[in-house]
């Protein structure tokens, strides 16, 4: 493990003090439980004072990760989900500041989608932040997608798990934010019914500057990662460091298997205790990707506006999508 000590870069006075800097949720963490396990791991190796950022709806995370880095942060935690990441990890990448500071992953999010798939146990917290502060830094690839929004406009966005174009992201975008946060992955049933119906919609997939392919899709999804809540693989060959972009064109053999498919997806996972409830869900799954398709840029058109979603947190509805891997854009500590 490393201690979490930095060197000064060359022409400097001497080494440079780490420091740690909070980024949180506040309407997810419990405060007390958190400061005590960040201050007493960091407390005998003589850092400068933690900084404490909290988000908030007009803040929800950006922001922050510029401040800690202006105010000397080298290890920023973030304690909250892949939202709250996306924005942190999209502020640093846009910014060029991936260089300045670690990244430790402290899950208190809703899906934790990519703290499941580094592994990071979502029930052990003092564990969560020691392997933030004295972990081995691990460079991890993150996903940049030029978007051409429905009205014309263009943005540029990060995101650290995955993409969706099509009835996850309307799912998303039809979610009651108030309800999510009263009663977590279940809104996203009710943001699915408010989705009904739902046709197939048809995108030309260009790779790598390939020859489009015309593909009819329920759902296309373009991932950092492969693993999903609820024990699905999508993109079995995904993987956060291989410079790569993997993409699943899903598709339900009927409507309602799709349903039973999202809810394997939002809220089975955390169900995962009622072996008799598991064991009936996994006996009824009936789902089925179309086409795997993986490279380093993607392009995608729809034949009409979709809606688009980034780990989670949507988009609005778009009329292209141009999508490239960032190789090592990030450190995280694991």
């Amino acid at each position: 493990m490393n201690t979490g000590r930095q060197r000064a870069k060359s022409g400097s006075r001497g080494p440079v003090k780490s420091r740690a800097a909070v980024i949180f949720y506040p309407d997810k963490i419990a405060r007390r439980k958190l400061t005590a396990a960040i201050e007493s791991a960091i407390m005998p190796l003589g850092w400068e004072p933690t900084l404490w950022l909290p988000t908030s709806a007009e803040e929800p995370g950006a922001a922050q990760a510029l401040r800690a880095i202006a105010q000397g942060a080298t290890h920023i935690l973030v304690a909250g989900g892949d939202g709250t990441i996306r924005e942190v990890v999209e502020a640093i990448t846009l910014n060029n500041l991936g260089d300045r500071a670690t990244l430790g992953i402290l899950p208190a999010g809703t899906g934790n989608v990519l703290a499941r798939n580094l592994k990071i146990d979502l029930n052990d917290l003092p564990s969560a932040v020691d392997r933030a502060i004295r972990g081995n830094r691990h460079p991890i690839d993150l996903g940049l997608v030029r978007i051409i929004h429905e009205d014309g406009s263009r943005a540029e966005r990060i995101f650290s798990v995955m993409a969706g174009m099509g009835l996850d992201a309307k799912i998303f975008q039809k979610t009651d934010p108030k309800l999510k946060k009263a009663i977590g992955w279940f809104a996203y049933i009710e943001g699915g019914l408010k989705s009904l119906p739902t046709l197939f919609e048809r995108m030309d997939v260009s790779v790598d500057g390939r020859d489009p392919r015309n593909l009819k899709v329920v759902s296309l999804i373009i991932g950092n990662v492969g693993w999903l809540p609820g024990r699905i693989t999508l993109m079995p060959d995904a993987a956060l460091d291989d410079g790569i972009l993997d993409v699943a064109a899903v598709g339900p053999r009927r409507f309602w298997n799709w349903i039973d498919f999202w809810g394997r997806v939002t809220w089975v996972e955390n169900l995962r205790e009622n072996r008799q409830l598991r064991h009936l869900i996994d006996q009824t799954a009936d789902v089925r990707t179309l086409e795997n398709l993986n490279g380093k840029k993607i392009r995608v058109t729809p034949e009409n506006p979709v809606f688009i979603q980034l780990d989670g947190d949507p988009m609005g509805s778009v009329l292209e999508a141009e999508f490239e891997v960032q190789p090592r854009a990030v450190t995280v500590r694991l």
